[in-house]
């Protein structure tokens, strides 16, 4: 269910980002440059497609390269086409158990994406303060984009999204306007990981985000994204889980040394693991 490509850059600002550069892809092309996770993941990808990397304890699903390297792509074209650009900000919203987790990671490091996290499990026992903590979340990231899981451990999500967002409960995509809320003008794409918008029109679903192609360089429109691209920001929490500030943005050569994100590092080392949990697939 995408959206006219112009009318969200005229309708999105984007300010600078330190670390972000633009350069024309012949003058890139004689530059070194350090490699993206992204980049790196598609490379062994093409060495080895078919090797496992990780299991998912739920329905037993495993990826090899090639699937994590495909969807990645696709989720990294859906976003870009839909006017997002490098550094423009996503709010992830998802337990670190679903695939959908990893999967974005990877496509944010392919599109130049800065990903922050926000523990959703704080909602299982305070759905208070996890109102709380999304709203405080979504005004110091300025986030573009909101990835929430649907439903998960008793807890509705996409309510809580609604009581947050109280536009979502008007807004209808399907009349092809731009999404725009007051209380944080930067939200642009609203996105659940359910099947269906049954009663949830003012919110994406993240499978129509999947656009499967080989041309994520044309979207990427002379972006050069490299190890020096920023990748994973920091939210500050209080003692309660409540966002009180930002910290340093990393960059994909950071994450990828320090092993923060688990499951995206072990796969770029070509590690199988499993991961336990309840967790989602396409």
């Amino acid at each position: 269910m995408s959206l006219p490509s112009r009318i969200l850059r005229s309708a999105i600002s984007r300010p600078a980002v330190a670390g972000l550069a633009r350069r024309p892809i012949a003058q890139a092309s004689r530059v070194f440059l350090s490699t993206s996770g992204g980049s790196a993941l598609n490379a062994i990808a093409e060495e080895n497609p078919y090797k496992e990397v990780v299991r998912y304890e739920h329905k037993n699903r495993k990826w090899n390269l090639q699937h994590v390297d495909y969807y990645s792509d696709a989720l990294s074209i859906g976003l870009l086409e839909n006017g997002l650009q490098p550094g423009d900000v996503v709010l992830s919203w998802l337990p670190p158990h679903f695939s959908e987790s990893m999967v974005l990671q990877f496509a944010c490091s392919k599109s130049g994406f800065v990903l922050y996290n926000l523990d959703p499990s704080l909602a299982t026992m305070d759905t208070e303060a996890a109102k709380e903590a999304l709203s405080a979340a979504l005004t110091l990231t300025k986030a573009n984009v909101l990835i929430s899981q649907e439903a998960g451990s008793d807890v509705n999500y996409v309510r809580l999204c609604d009581q947050v967002i109280p536009e979502l409960r008007i807004f209808d995509f399907a009349e092809g306007k731009p999404f725009v809320t007051p209380r944080f003008p930067h939200l642009r794409f609203p996105i659940h990981t359910g099947f269906d918008q049954d009663d949830k029109w003012g919110m994406l679903l993240l499978k129509h985000m999947i656009v499967p192609g080989d041309n994520l360089d044309v979207h990427l429109d002379g972006f050069t994204i490299d190890g020096s691209t920023p990748l994973l920001g920091e939210l500050k929490l209080d003692s309660k889980g409540i966002p009180t500030g930002l910290g340093k943005v990393a960059t994909n050569d950071e994450v990828v040394k320090s092993g923060v994100l688990e499951s995206f590092s072990k796969i770029l080392k070509r590690e199988y693991h499993e991961v336990e949990g309840v967790g989602v697939v396409w």
